[in-house]
Order: structure tokens, then C-alpha cells, then sequence
């Protein structure tokens, strides 16, 4: 208040009429009221201050972009994720045989060679039975089986059902073991005759004398004396 009065005095002594200088004065007072600047709540200032933070964040990353790439050019693109490999697959022509190939043409070759059916289609199963023969067995013993079919007579239909074994006779797990453990093997063929027997010194005596009577009675043997026994007894030549 003694602000304003003062301001007043000044007025008056100025030669200004005293209620027109007070008029003067409350005027600008409600003035400088009006356009005061209004008091911000705490809240208004710490998010006025986390605003101003933010822009100062902002502005240090879009500094930091335009040194890291020249003038006028566009901002690297992040480099791509590598791709997961893919395994080669393998080529078609020119490549190993597996162990279940070996086998399957291993008995074509002697099935044509021996007459026996050569396998057309080596389906999903055959497959599977051969290659548990290989684990079981190894591919040396399945070569040898085939070759131990090859060389049988019985396999090749020499038999009385005319039966011949094919590539499923080689799968089947039975089967299989027989084969390598000679069931279907060549036997010697029996001879037509036994060899004689060798004789005592007593029987070889009595067919020389046998022979030499023969001589001296008919001359040579022949066809009609043969087979006749003669009764050495003694004083008696008779001829049964």
C-alpha cells in the first residue's frame, strides 16, 4: 500500500488532479495483476522438466545418426539374420552306393546267372528287412549268402516242389540264418554201388579154386557158367 501511495503523491505533485492520479495508479496495478504469471503446481514442473529431458535424449540420438553415416547418404540398413544351412543333398549320378544297393545287385547278378527271379522293385520293406540283415549279420556275410544260393541246387528249383528262392527268401530273418549255416548247401551225390568189401583168405581161396576148375571143365569162362556155384565137397563136382 505504500507503494501505491507513493505513486499517487508523485502524480499529484506532478500537477495530476489527486482521485484522477489514484484512478491512474489502481489501473495499472489491476494491469500488472491481470498479466502477472500464474504459480504452476509441483506436478506441472516435473513434467515440464521430464519433457525437456526427453527433447535433450532425442536430440544427442539424432546427433549421434548423422555422424555415424556421410552427408546425404541414408542410414546403413542392419545387416540380415543368417539363414539356416541346409544340408546339401546328395548328387544323383556318380555317387557311393549304399550297402542295400550293393546287395540288391549283387543277387540280380546271380539270379540272372543262375535262372532265379531277378527282383524288379525294391520296395520300402525290402529295404528295411536287408538292411536289419546287414546290422545283424554284416554286408560280408550277405554277399556270401548269395553267393551260397547261387551255387545250390536245391535254391535254383532242383527240388520236388520246383521251388526257387528270390530276393524276399534273403530277407527274411529264418531263412537267412539257414542259408549261412549250409541247411541249403550241395551234398556229395551217393554212389550206385558200395565198393566191395574185402574178402577173408578162406573165401578168396575157394573163388580160385572156383575159377581154375571152371578153366579145366569149360575152358574160358563164359556168360552161361557165370553165376553157377560149385559144391567143393569132397568126391562131389555136382554143379546147383
Amino acid at each position: 500500500m505504500s507503494e501505491i501511495r507513493a505513486l499517487i503523491e508523485q502524480l499529484v505533485a506532478a500537477g495530476v488532479d489527486p482521485i484522477e492520479a489514484a484512478e491512474i495508479v489502481t489501473r495499472a496495478a489491476l494491469h500488472g495483476a491481470a498479466n502477472a504469471p500464474k504459480q504452476r503446481s509441483a506436478g506441472a514442473i516435473r513434467q515440464e522438466r521430464y519433457r525437456r529431458n526427453k527433447a535433450s535424449q532425442m536430440t544427442v540420438s539424432d546427433a549421434g545418426d548423422d555422424l555415424s553415416s556421410p552427408e546425404g547418404s541414408s542410414p546403413t540398413p542392419p545387416s540380415p539374420k543368417p539363414l539356416q544351412s541346409i544340408p546339401p543333398s546328395p548328387p544323383k549320378g556318380g555317387s557311393s552306393p549304399t550297402a542295400v544297393d550293393q546287395v540288391v545287385t549283387a543277387f540280380s547278378e546271380m539270379a540272372r546267372q543262375s535262372g532265379l527271379s531277378v527282383p524288379r522293385a525294391v520296395t520300402a520293406s525290402r529295404r528295411r528287412s536287408l538292411l536289419l540283415r546287414i546290422e545283424e549279420h554284416g554286408l560280408p556275410a550277405v554277399l556270401d549268402a548269395i553267393e551260397r544260393i547261387g551255387r545250390s541246387r536245391f535254391c535254383r528249383g532242383e527240388n520236388d516242389r520246383g521251388w526257387r528262392a528270390d530276393l524276399d527268401f534273403l530277407c527274411q530273418p529264418k531263412s537267412f540264418v539257414s542259408i549261412l549255416e549250409g541247411k541249403y548247401d550241395d551234398r556229395p551225390l551217393q554212389q550206385s554201388q558200395s565198393p566191395p568189401r574185402p574178402q577173408s583168405p578162406s573165401m578168396q581161396r575157394h573163388h580160385d579154386i572156383h575159377a581154375r576148375l571152371k578153366r579145366e571143365l569149360y575152358g574160358e569162362p563164359d556168360e552161361q557158367f557165370a553165376g553157377q556155384t560149385v559144391d567143393l565137397a569132397a568126391g562131389d563136382f555136382r554143379s546147383h
